[in-house]
């Protein structure tokens, strides 16, 4: 039982007036690690565009690389601290798009080629438009059938 503790619980423990402020710096340790990990991701990901740009290799992404790193560091941090960590690291939309969209649509954006997408607006134009109205459209009928002929039931939560 001993070895299957580690050495902060078995000191939590010991002092347990202790334990609530050292659950607050832990975790603020862990909110300022989240930091560190996202100003590092997204200074990989521009700089990787940036050399992406610079070499024009014939493969690969600044998305799909950053991608990866992503998945090092959650590997590597699940390492270190199976359960700790899963807390902080969750995903949180609002966090994602206030602070991880903009930049990535911004850089979009910044470095879209004019003449090319101007060329392409009759396709830009198609996908945007006529396969948004296909896919309204095919959702609107399988919901419809699966509430009246299947039984699914529709929830209103905020009532």
């Amino acid at each position: 039982m001993l070895e299957s503790r580690n050495l902060t619980e078995i000191l939590m423990a010991a002092h347990p007036r202790l334990t609530a402020l050292d659950e607050e710096e832990q975790h603020q340790e862990q909110v300022y690690g989240f930091y560190l990990t996202f100003f590092i991701m997204m200074l990989f990901f521009f700089i990787t565009g940036a050399m992406i740009e610079k070499f024009k290799p014939r493969y690969g992404h600044e998305t799909c690389l950053t991608l990866i790193l992503g998945i090092i560091i959650s590997l590597i941090l699940w390492a270190i601290h199976p359960v700790r960590n899963t807390t902080v690291f969750q995903f949180k939309s609002g966090f994602f798009f206030d602070f991880f969209l903009p930049p990535i649509v911004f850089n979009s954006g910044f470095n879209m080629r004019k003449k090319k997408f101007f060329a392409n607006l009759g396709n830009v134009a198609l996908f945007g438009l006529v396969v948004t109205l296909v896919c309204f459209v095919i959702y609107s009928a399988l919901t419809y059938s699966a509430v009246n002929y299947f039984g699914l039931m529709m929830t209103d939560y905020y009532d």
